[in-house]
């Protein structure tokens, strides 16, 4: 019998006064890309290029970067990545490239120099907003 108004009185303890959790937020483990400390030759680049210039379009011409950026031994120049860029014929294209080869890149820190490849300002801002996010 004194068991229950401890029960009542803890019980109602619990209505006054509720313990707040605060949620916790999830940890989401992010790590930056590891970039590649080693660029292609010339000659490699030339290759890449020729392939790219034998394509149709520029979906076929991405699909050539993404065959050939698969391995972080051997990375892009920033110059090497701007002389790419220029073979696509829209800035939409321009701007996946750019975004795929980006942990590719051994200079990553001149990332923003491709922004002068763009016509439009808006995809200026994209390439600047997702170095931000990415650097």
């Amino acid at each position: 019998m004194k068991l229950l108004p401890i029960l009542l009185l803890t019980a109602t303890t619990a209505l006054v006064n509720p313990v707040s959790a605060k949620p916790i937020a999830p940890t989401i483990a992010y790590q930056k890309p590891k970039h590649p400390e080693k660029a292609m030759t010339a000659e490699q680049v030339k290759g890449i290029l020729k392939e790219m210039q034998q394509q149709r379009n520029d979906e076929e011409k991405i699909a050539v970067i993404k065959a050939k950026l698969t391995d972080k031994q051997l990375g892009l120049t920033i110059n090497q990545l701007a002389t790419l860029m220029n073979q696509f014929l829209t800035d939409d294209s321009k701007l996946a490239a750019a975004k795929y080869a980006f942990e590719y890149t051994t200079n990553y820190k001149s990332f923003l120099d491709l922004v002068n490849i763009f016509s439009r300002e808006e995809y200026k801002d994209a390439l600047e907003d997702f170095y931000k996010k990415n650097k």
